[in-house]
């Protein structure tokens, strides 16, 4: 019995090195020939994965430039969709295998259809954190104050656009970019022809640990279409300042604008990239 076990196992590995490539695998590790071949046998050039992905889709996430070049040679569908909604150009864009990490994709997204500009008005306030009355240098009334003037808001609205700018791509357009101070609610009336509004309430708090305040930083985020009630996204990005193992600590209240700034800079990559996801997934 174990004799005919082995035997058999030794069959059904011999008949998988035997097996003709696939067409999807060979799409995802980039054998162009084997992808030529078995696209002159007749395979289906829109075959899907267990995820919905067709060969164009694991090229283009993968980096395969040949294979995606072949691929739309062959009349492959750029716009065609995976069960998360994500084409081609998201997945080489977005993907943990994407080009927002690795430019070698940057050849591949320069093949595929380039998604429009997208249209965004930008509003920002700020509020009180849940520990923003326990400074170690202000009382409360003058730490309200003090925020004021370091505007929160308006430092996280810079980095945003500073970001998109540089490292975003160019994939959206800000038409508006309001810091509304201390409020609870938007109160800005978008313009029109905008693709969605992203509204921002920015938490900042102070926590006096051991002669130090220990800052932290919540955003509430929320991306609407026009006339629609439900959020495209909404989603809170929080933690306090981090370097290294331990929260970023200020020593007098003159530190808090530079530790604000840079807390805003570090994230609005996610940030950002949360809100093209959506973008794209919606067009």
């Amino acid at each position: 019995m174990r004799a005919c076990a082995i035997l058999l196992a030794t069959a059904l590995s011999a008949a998988a090195q035997n097996a003709p490539p696939d067409l999807l695998e060979s799409a995802r590790s980039g054998r162009a020939k084997d992808v030529e071949a078995l696209l002159a046998k007749g395979a289906d050039l829109e075959v899907r994965d267990r995820d919905g992905r067709t060969p164009l889709m694991l090229a283009a996430q993968y980096g395969r430039t040949a294979v995606v070049q072949s691929l739309l040679a062959k009349g492959a569908k750029p716009d065609a969709r995976d069960t998360h909604g994500w084409n081609a150009y998201m997945l080489a864009l977005l993907s943990p295998a994407g080009g927002m990490i690795h430019s070698t994709h940057d050849a591949v997204l320069k093949l595929l259809p380039q998604p429009k500009r997208f249209r965004l008005a930008f509003n920002a306030g700020w509020t009180p954190g849940k520990s923003m009355f326990s400074s170690c240098f202000l009382r409360p009334e003058d730490l309200r104050e003090h925020l004021r003037q370091i505007r929160p808001d308006a430092l996280v609205i810079e980095a945003f656009q500073r970001f998109t700018v540089t490292s975003g791509r160019d994939l959206i357009a800000i038409v508006q970019s309001d810091a509304l101070g201390t409020s609870e609610v938007p109160n800005k009336t978008p313009p029109q022809d905008i693709d969605a509004t992203l509204f921002l309430m920015v938490e900042p708090g102070a926590a006096c640990v051991q002669q130090s305040d220990q800052l932290n930083m919540l955003i509430q985020a929320t991306l609407t279409r026009p006339d629609e009630a439900a959020p495209m996204l909404a989603k809170a990005f929080s933690a306090g300042v981090k370097t290294g193992m331990r929260g970023e600590v200020a020593t007098n209240a003159n530190q808090y604008g530079p530790i604000y700034r840079a807390w805003a800079k570090s994230r609005v990559k996610e940030l950002y990239w949360e809100v093209v996801t959506a973008l794209l997934e919606q067009h």
